[in-house]
Parts: C-alpha cells; sequence; structure tokens
C-alpha cells in the first residue's frame, strides 16, 4: 500500500523521531512517502562534528536548533523555504534510483530538467537543488533529502561557513557545493505547490495511497502511538545524541587578557573535554593547573568555555 504523511509541524525533533518511528514499525508490503519542513535548522549527518559544520555561535544568535540524524552524508539548513522528502520501504538493488526518479519526473512536469549526481545530488546546470542521504535498518529503506525550493540562500550560507578555527576533527565533513533555489528555475513553484507535484507522481506508482497529516499533537493514522514517537523525541533534544556522538577532535582556543595571552589545545570526546595542554605568558606560573582543573570533563563549547575561565579566574 502507497501511504504519504504531511507533516504540518516545523519543529525538527519531531519529524526526525516520527521518519525513524516509520522505519522502526515500517511493513514490508508499504512505501511510504513522507514531506516534512523545519524551521531555522541545521542537521548534520551521523559521523560529522556539529562544531566543524556549523556556525554553533550564529546559530544560537539565531534562535535556531542543531539535530543529527540517522544516516551518514553533510549538514543542511533548513527553513521554511525548504521542503524534505523521506522514502521508506523495502530494501532492493535500484530503489534509490527509482526513488530519486519520482523526484526527477515532478520536476519535468514544471519544466526543469534536473538529474542526479555523483553520490548525493540532484542537479540543474551544474547546480545544487537537492542533498540525498540513506540508511537501511533490518531490510528497510530510509532515503531522505531536501529540496531547495525558496531557502534563505544568504542565512544558509552564514550558518553552515565556520571560521578555519584550528580544530582538527576525525569525522566526515560536509562537501560544498553551488546550490540554488528552485524557485529561480521556475517562479510559479512553491513548497506547496512541489508537495502537490510529488504527491501526484507518488500516487501515480500505486493502485491508491492514502494520505495523512500528522503533527505533535494529531496523527490521523490511527496505527501509529504518539507516545513512542515522543520517546523518540527525547532522544533527538538531547546534548548527548547531537553533541555527546560527536567524533573525537582537537582545538585551540587563543585569548588575550590584560595580563597576557593563553593557548590552550583541547581533546574532546564524546563532547567532553578529556585533555588540555595549556599555554601562558601570565607570571603566575600555576594558571595552567588551574584552567585545566576548570576546564577538564566539562561539556566542550568555545563561548562557554572561555567564559568559564574568565569567570573562575576573575581575568
Amino acid at each position: 500500500m502507497h501511504k504519504i504523511y504531511i507533516s504540518n509541524s516545523y519543529n525538527p525533533y519531531f519529524n526526525l523521531a516520527f521518519e525513524e518511528y516509520l522505519v522502526k514499525y515500517h511493513s514490508h508490503q508499504d512505501e511510504i512517502l513522507f514531506l516534512w519542513q523545519n524551521q531555522n535548522t541545521v542537521v548534520i549527518g551521523r559521523n560529522q562534528n556539529p562544531w566543524k559544520e556549523c556556525n554553533i555561535k550564529e546559530l544560537n544568535l539565531q534562535e535556531g536548533k542543531l539535530v543529527r540524524r540517522l544516516s551518514g552524508g553533510g549538514a543542511v539548513f533548513h527553513d521554511k523555504g525548504n521542503l524534505n522528502f523521506t522514502f521508506i520501504s523495502a530494501y532492493y538493488e535500484g530503489k534509490l534510483k527509482e526513488n530519486t526518479n519520482i523526484i526527477i519526473e515532478a520536476l519535468a512536469s514544471k519544466e526543469i530538467k534536473a538529474e542526479f549526481s555523483g553520490k548525493n545530488d540532484i542537479l540543474v546546470d551544474g547546480n545544487k537543488i537537492s542533498g540525498n542521504a540513506f540508511f537501511v535498518e533490518d531490510d528497510i529503506l530510509c532515503h531522505h533529502g531536501t529540496l531547495l525550493v525558496d531557502v534563505d540562500i544568504e542565512k544558509l550560507g552564514c550558518i553552515l561557513t565556520v571560521s578555519e578555527n584550528k580544530l582538527k576533527s576525525k569525522g566526515i565533513e560536509s562537501v560544498k557545493s553551488r546550490v540554488i533555489n528552485i524557485n529561480k528555475l521556475n517562479r510559479d513553484i512553491s513548497t506547496e505547490s512541489l508537495k502537490t507535484d510529488l504527491i501526484n507522481t507518488f500516487s501515480s506508482l500505486g493502485n491508491k495511497a492514502s494520505v495523512f497529516m500528522v503533527d505533535e499533537k494529531v496523527i490521523e493514522d490511527d496505527h501509529i502511538r504518539l507516545g513512542d514517537i515522543n520517546k523518540l523525541m527525547d532522544t533527538y533534544k538531547s546534548w548527548e545524541w547531537n553533541f555527546g556522538s560527536s567524533p573525537e577532535f582537537n582545538y585551540q582556543i587563543s585569548k588575550r587578557f590584560t595580563w597576557g595571552g593563553v593557548d590552550i589545545d583541547l581533546l574532546v570526546k564524546d563532547g567532553i573535554i578529556v585533555e588540555a595542554n595549556v599555554y601562558t605568558d601570565a607570571l603566575d606560573v600555576n594558571l595552567p593547573q588551574s584552567v585545566k582543573n576548570i576546564i577538564l570533563n566539562t561539556k566542550f563549547d568555545h563561548e562557554k568555555t572561555v567564559d568559564l575561565i574568565s569567570k573562575r579566574l576573575k581575568i
């Protein structure tokens, strides 16, 4: 049976929890299309380092959210101008291509000639309009991606561009590509119209497609348990999942105060500072050990770590 779920929520924790629920409790006979949007959100790949992929300070200033997904691949920025799609089905060779063709056919219906490129991009004239990722769990394929319809490209660049700030990570880094909004190619396309085109294209493949609207309070499909989704949401909201699951990395903090300068080399594992080497021209010979005592075994965050040192040492 073909099923279509459309989320009315812009909450990334709910949307990713709902997606995971569909994978965990999927029937091998069902073909599912899930359409969803997030607001002001960075979604990183399963093995990525959030501090490497995202300007955390800027995201916080924008009151944005960061969340880690289950699939690999790179970091993406979501606002209401981005439409996310998820295909869930039994896995078999060639299924990814079939799913991608649904996207390409939906775009072709609006006279946009798109093509799949490399491992995970959909391009138009060499410009990226969509990034894809997937994972397989118990022979169930979860294939999801973005469609940049009318995204704030300037904000995307600001939040996903981080300084070369002396961070060396063992995680997977995003590949930067030229991006373009779909409505620059056809101004008649909106996120709502593209939803309709995707629904029509997907529905044409099956005898019947049932459509269900979902959000944090109401799930129109009576077979889905909202309580189980809420439990999954707790994970997606947690610091342990979004930051603590980060690969090991080294980070250097350099700061100058009125009394002198300090350079701190950190080793961070699971988001926790586990080693620190402190170098300073301060006259206080005990300062390096004092700094170590303050920051070791604390959660890493550049701004908070510097603030903690400054306040505790009153410098």
